[in-house]
């Protein structure tokens, strides 16, 4: 039955969702990743250095 697949296919998109979001949330979770995006993003943090950003916040 079609309904089944599509079914299916939605569990199996929402997982990979939830699998992304919770990648995404351990990668943000490392201080010299948010160290990084807040020295390229930030104009305050630009002149700063990388590990020092990530050891102050």
């Amino acid at each position: 039955m079609n309904t089944d697949t599509i079914i299916a296919q939605t569990i199996c998109v929402a997982d990979e969702k939830a699998s992304y979001d919770a990648a995404c949330k351990r990668l943000l979770s490392e201080k010299i990743i948010l160290a990084w995006i807040m020295k390229n993003c930030l104009e305050e943090y630009r002149d700063c250095d990388v590990d020092e950003i990530a050891k102050i916040y």
